[in-house]
Order: structure tokens, then sequence, then C-alpha cells
């Protein structure tokens, strides 16, 4: 089974308040503003940025992945401005799962579109993914996003370790998954 699956995905996606569209290049500049931000990515598990060239590279990065997909957010009331990303991290044909992943710009945290965005995007992938259950990474500390991903229908699967890139150390990280019905 060919695990490029992204090519069935539309191009784009959209909520009531929010389109979303696949990740390009052109991307870079505006997903840099979050990228760069240390709220934002202290839970990403990336380095902080601190120039458009590492968007970029993580752009290409993400574009030559065949198990990944990004798709860039923007609201409906600037369509212009990304206010973040998700998208598919990894595909793991063994255990027939998904990694998701996922950030929003802070000026947009608590309001409620990470849980439309992601319900959203969750119906609109799910005929497309011959798979069985999705996961997400999340650090402990990260207590809205453990909120989100529970009121989804995730739950608590292992927690591990691994090198938290932001901030250069081993830390603990929660594994969440959710069953494809």
């Amino acid at each position: 089974m060919s695990t490029n699956i992204f090519f069935q995905l539309p191009a784009t996606i959209s909520t009531e308040r929010t389109t979303l569209r696949k990740t390009s290049l052109a991307d870079a500049t505006t997903l840099f503003d979050i990228w760069s931000d240390n709220e934002v990515a202290q839970f990403m598990n990336i380095e902080k940025f601190s120039t458009i060239l590492q968007a970029e590279e993580m752009i290409q990065a993400i574009e030559n992945e065949p198990n990944a997909c990004r798709y860039t957010i923007f609201s409906t009331n600037d369509p212009f401005h990304a206010i973040g990303s998700l998208g598919i991290n990894d595909i793991n044909k063994k255990n027939q799962t998904v990694e998701i992943g996922y950030e929003l710009a802070k000026s947009h945290w608590r309001q409620g579109f990470m849980f439309e965005i992601l319900t959203h995007f969750l119906i609109t992938i799910k005929p497309h993914l011959p798979y069985k259950m999705v996961t997400a990474k999340v650090l402990p500390e990260n207590v809205a996003s453990i909120k989100l991903l529970r009121k989804l229908g995730f739950e608590l699967s292992t927690t591990g370790q691994e090198l938290d890139l932001h901030s250069g150390k081993i830390c603990e990280i929660s594994n969440y998954q959710m069953l494809l019905k």
C-alpha cells in the first residue's frame, strides 16, 4: 500500500472561521512569525527559528517527506496571514497509525480555533486514511493541548522520553491516540 495518500487530500479545507491550504514555500514568511515565537516553539519540539531560511527549510523538508503533509491555517478574517499549521507528521504502516501535529499563533490560543480545525481536518482526511488510529505527541506541560486532545476523543497511550530540540534536553513526552471509527 502506498503511503502517498496526500495527493488524494484536498488542496484546501474550510471551517467556519478558517481556511487550511496545503503548505508551500510561499507560506514561509508568515509561518516564520509563528515558528519564531518562543512560547509557540517550546511546545513544537523545534528550535526557535531566527531566520526565514529556517522556515523555508522546514517546509521543504516536509514537502520532501513522503510520510508527511502540512496545511497552513488562515483566519477567514485575514486570508493572507497564517495563524498556524497542522498536518500529518508521520505514517506508520506497520502499526496502521498516522501521527498529527499542530500549532497556533499565540494570538489565537484558547478561542476554540484548534478544536474547530482538528475536528474538521480529521473528518476530511478520514476517507483517505486506510489506518486504524491517529496519534499525537504532547509535552506534559502543554495542558491546553492535552485538554484539546481529550475533548476530541484522544486517550493517553504511553509516555516516554525524547530529545527536545527547543531546550536541547531529554524531556518527557506523552503519546495520545484515537481510534478511527
